[in-house]
């Protein structure tokens, strides 16, 4: 138990970014590793238990057994059996109620609630001892840090500080001492005090900690700069000291980080912005931290607002932050809305200028030129870096390269562009002597045996760039009524969807104002005029500006006086109405789906009939439908099917719907698998109490099979040695073989079968470096998958079904 406690924490690797854990436990894979000592660690304090155990009157008399019970207990929790678990720690609690070791029993049943994320039975214990008598102070450290994980856990930060603080009173050791003292200046810099967290990060400092966690504690030392503190240009100094360190080469992005962070809580936002864009350019392996530097540009922008590069450093950061990170889901809607954001206001910046380049010829012809003058500057760079490249090749080669890259005709496009140039003044001319003379004397040949076909160019040979011909951008413009309505329409459209997202992605009431009143000014006929007097109405009683509400108000009731938003604004009650309308046929839908997945098909047809008496014109008539459609295919005839979602195309052109009843109608024109109407069709059933079966998928050209049977033996010999498999190999189809694994009890054991299984690199490393397909399935969808052999037809359902890759 020490052992791998001991290795558990070696190999652990913290992200110093969150709050690190107050406790290490084994995660999911790390368990799976963990069976063959912690199986051999509860067999042997169970013959303990058992060939020395002396329960006299009710009385434990043997001084070890409690340390058994407690070493079972462990095991089972460092093998995530939490609930075999809390069965020891509450046997112990209870058969110790009276002595010392009762509190080690009631601190592992929270810590193990805890982990099951029970917090309230986890409190519960931890009261329990609050409650009675103190626990003895060498059991105070953990008990008050356990604690302390349980309020951090509950994001109860104060609390937490407390119990952490009390907790350094009695601790011992000093590897802990150095971890809580790091947790506690962490809480208190999520506090934004300062000077407190400062004080602990230089404890952890002075107690002499692994490089890691040093390097952290300096860094975050940084981050907890207070602009009145003392110390301000020791810290300055430090970093500085740490950016010059070789060794910290690949910390530089952390480093740029927290004096970035000096610099904004100096008001000095240029350099801040400066060493957050090399935090985030110098940053090698560490992504989350490129993340985090890309995250803090996007907000800063966003604050001010502009959302423009906000978009820029919101995507970059999305880029590289892991899923896991806390605010993962935030950050990933903000990033979308403000790519949206961000194509409409380039909708309307592009046609505008395009639409301004087709109306102005002197504007358009200064246009192209800059166009063209940018295109050949950034051809000559890329010929220069072409160069510049193969003259660092031909020098590792051994071939003298002299030309640097700077010779004219080195560059295709340039001498294209030449080429155009001068026949554009010259005409097509020979290539011969005095070829500017229109009257030319009799030349001498110096080279007769040159051909004329030799001496012209050959046209072929030189590459044109054509976004060097001013030509090429006339096909971009709306230099025809047509094309200048399409414009004008894109630029509607634009700027109806740019005033929708400032307001609901944003609620930035300005900029959603401004762009609502643009679309007014420039299209004042166009189909959006009522809508968008309606969100202008809208946004005036979110600001309390009530001339803007009279405004809008009067507009939509003089001018659309039947519409359903002057229904809404003169009768309060009518908005409700149709919401809670709405509402009912969603839940009414959500029934008719229920018994759709149920494959209660002549019910479903008797509630969509119903559903058109009752909700007539419903909003999800297209829905309806469909699923009508669907449910005709499973029990009509094929014709009778086909009529079906021919009616769903036409009726609802529009809607999603159309566009799935269309692909199923063209499967089935061309013969494509009569049974595939529908997705939604279930081949497989869902029985969690069946017996399950490992099956892995090997081609019948791997020769190794019986060594994988062995392997496979092997493992389970010293990973479930307490049950009992059987390993065979069965022929599938022409191109592959299956190893069955059998019989694991029910879904919950083949679960946690399969995921020993996947990480498990002592005994199946070779099989497992192979990615052939491998699941879990049960005795009865196995007599269907091995009817049908479609492997992957099953692996979708198998993981739809059990969330397991």
């Amino acid at each position: 138990m020490k052992a791998n406690h001991q290795k558990l924490l070696d190999e652990h690797v913290d992200d110093f970014s969150e709050l690190i854990p107050l406790f290490i436990y084994p995660n999911e894979e790390k368990a799976k590793s963990l069976y063959p000592d912690m199986d051999k660690a509860i067999e042997k304090c169970s013959e303990a238990i058992e060939w020395h155990s002396i329960y006299v009157s009710k009385e434990e008399h043997n001084r070890w057994m409690d340390e058994c019970y407690m070493i079972i207990g462990k095991a089972r929790f460092n093998k995530h059996e939490r609930y075999l678990a809390i069965e020891v720690f509450e046997y112990l609690a209870k058969a110790y109620k009276d002595k010392p070791e009762k509190y080690t029993a009631l601190i592992w049943l929270a810590r193990t609630h805890m982990e099951l994320n029970e917090m309230s039975k986890a409190e519960v214990y931890l009261k329990l001892m609050e409650e009675g008598k103190a626990p003895p102070d060498k059991f105070k450290s953990d008990y008050y840090a356990v604690y302390a994980d349980f309020f951090i856990r509950k994001k109860q930060y104060d609390d937490a500080i407390a119990k952490l603080e009390e907790a350094l009173k009695t601790t011992k050791k000093k590897i802990d001492k150095q971890r809580f003292n790091y947790v506690l200046a962490q809480l208190w810099l999520k506090k934004k005090e300062y000077s407190k967290a400062t004080e602990f990060f230089t404890k952890v400092m002075d107690l002499k900690p692994r490089y890691e966690m040093m390097f952290n504690a300096q860094i975050s030392r940084a981050l907890s700069f207070d602009v009145e503190g003392k110390d301000n240009d020791d810290i300055k100094k430090m970093l500085t000291k740490m950016q010059k360190d070789a060794k910290n080469k690949e910390f530089l992005d952390q480093i740029y980080y927290a004096l970035a962070d000096i610099a904004f809580k100096q008001n000095d936002e240029p350099l801040g912005i400066e060493y957050l864009k090399k935090s985030a350019w110098s940053s090698v392996g560490n992504q989350k931290q490129k993340a985090l530097s890309y995250l803090r540009l996007g907000e800063l922008y966003y604050s001010k607002p502009k959302y423009v590069p906000a978009q820029m450093y919101y995507d970059s950061c999305l880029a590289s932050l892991p899923e896991t990170y806390a605010d993962y889901e935030n950050i990933y809607s903000r990033t979308h809305a403000l790519k949206n954001l961000v194509e409409n206001i380039n909708i309307v910046q592009v046609e505008d200028s395009l639409q301004k380049m087709a109306v102005d010829l002197d504007y358009r012809k200064q246009a192209i030129k800059q166009l063209i003058e940018n295109e050949i500057l950034a051809e000559q760079k890329k010929a220069e870096l072409e160069t510049a490249n193969l003259n660092t090749s031909n020098t590792n080669t051994g071939i003298n390269a002299t030309s640097n890259g700077k010779w004219y005709f080195y560059n295709s496009t340039i001498v294209g562009f030449g080429i155009n140039d001068f026949q554009k003044n010259w005409g097509n001319r020979k290539l011969e002597d005095n070829w500017r003379r229109v009257n030319k004397q009799a030349n001498i040949s110096f080279d007769d045996d040159l051909t004329s076909t030799e001496l012209d160019t050959n046209d072929s040979d030189s590459v044109i760039n054509e976004k060097t011909d001013p030509d090429y951008y006339l096909k971009f413009l709306p230099l025809d009524n047509k094309k200048m309505d399409a414009s004008h329409n894109k630029i509607i459209e634009a700027l109806y969807s740019l005033g929708n997202i400032y307001r609901e992605d944003f609620t930035d009431y300005n900029m959603s104002v401004e762009s609502f009143e643009e679309l007014l000014t420039r299209y004042d006929t166009c189909r959006y005029v009522l809508p968008t007097w309606y969100n202008l109405y809208r946004i005036s009683l979110v600001t309390n500006n009530d001339p803007m509400r009279e405004k809008y108000m009067r507009l939509i009731i003089q001018n659309y006086p039947e519409s359903e938003y002057a229904r809404i604004i003169q009768d309060p009650t009518y908005n409700k109405a149709t919401r809670e309308g709405r509402k009912r046929v969603d839940n009414y839908y959500s029934i008719i789906f229920d018994l759709y997945k149920e494959e209660k098909y002549d019910v479903v047809l008797t509630r969509v009939d119903k559903a058109r008496a009752i909700f007539a014109d419903n909003h999800l008539q297209d829905k309806f439908d469909f699923i009508e459609a669907l449910s005709i295919g499973h029990i009509s005839p094929l014709d009778t099917f086909k009529l079906a979602l021919e009616n769903v195309i036409k009726n609802h052109s529009a809607s999603t719907v159309a566009g799935e009843a269309k692909v199923i109608l063209d499967n089935i024109n061309k013969g494509v698998g009569q049974n595939t109407t529908t997705n939604l069709e279930v081949k497989y059933t869902y029985k969690p109490d069946d017996v399950y079966t490992l099956v892995v998928v090997v081609p019948s050209n791997d020769n190794n099979t019986n060594k994988y049977k062995v392997d496979i033996s092997n493992f389970n010999t010293t990973f479930y040695k307490n049950s009992t498999f059987n390993v065979n190999s069965i022929f599938l189809n022409g191109l592959n073989q299956i190893i069955t694994v059998k019989e694991l009890k029910d879904e919950n054991f083949a679960k946690d079968y399969y995921q020993s299984f996947k990480f498990n690199e002592e005994h199946l490393q070779e099989l497992n470096s192979k990615n052939y397909p491998y699941f879990i399935i049960s005795n009865d969808n196995f007599v269907v998958f091995y009817k049908d052999k479609n492997v992957p037809d099953y692996l979708k359902f198998f993981t739809k079904q059990f969330g397991l890759e």
